[in-house]
């Protein structure tokens, strides 16, 4: 295995490996997590998460 290959690989098992621990069934307000290889600005993994609004949601008004 090359150097390059041994790197891209352990970076794309770290960014499973966190996307895994972070994301969460889609179910509210979402934020899309990305992983992206600093080096070569590549994306290695996406996930999402949710959360919480605190109070009533805004809502449109007229008169």
């Amino acid at each position: 295995m090359t150097p390059d290959l041994a790197r891209l690989t352990a970076a794309q098992a770290k960014a499973d490996e966190l996307i895994a621990s972070v994301a969460e069934t889609p179910d509210g307000p979402l934020l899309r997590v990305a992983v992206t290889d600093v080096a070569t600005g590549q994306r290695l993994a996406t996930g999402f998460v949710t959360y919480q609004v605190a109070g009533a949601p805004l809502r449109l008004v007229t008169s």
